[in-house]
């Protein structure tokens, strides 16, 4: 996914990076992309995960309602063009969150998600939620099979 982002032209001069609030490597890796661009800012804002590993599906309602209303506030802050998001479920209520201000018409972004490379055989959980929701304006896979 980084790899990506840092492909990015000159247009977008600002990136907000969402991640999970447990999750310690990917902000070192954010700084590392960003440290080689030149152009444009960006800011790293974290929220909470929809569920944890090993964590109940009971209480997985209530985290994922929270980092709803996380990505609820970060959308509407941050007023994103383009979302790229890839696996994680965090990737979902920030999806949810776009495809609502978009739905209301209160803002238009163009939502795409990216499936991990690992997934040879069958989308992941967060694919095929979004897929069925029709949130995404694309669903970008890897493998021809999928």
């Amino acid at each position: 996914m980084l790899p990506l982002v840092g492909a990015l032209g000159t247009h977008y001069k600002h990136r907000t990076y969402i991640i999970a609030e447990t999750d310690l490597l990917s902000e070192k890796k954010v700084l590392d992309v960003e440290s080689s661009r030149v152009d444009g800012s960006f800011t790293v804002v974290r929220i909470g995960r929809s569920r944890e590993v090993l964590q109940s599906y009971f209480t997985a309602i209530l985290s994922t309602l929270r980092a709803l209303m996380h990505s609820f506030a970060v959308v509407w802050k941050e007023r994103p063009d383009v979302l790229l998001c890839n696996g994680p479920g965090t990737c979902i209520p920030v999806c949810f969150a776009a495809a609502m201000f978009d739905l209301l018409r209160l803002r238009d972004t163009r939502i795409f998600f990216i499936e991990s490379i690992c997934r040879v055989k069958s989308l992941s959980l967060s694919a095929l939620i979004l897929y069925y929701l029709r949130i995404p304006d694309s669903i970008i896979v890897q493998w021809r099979d999928l």
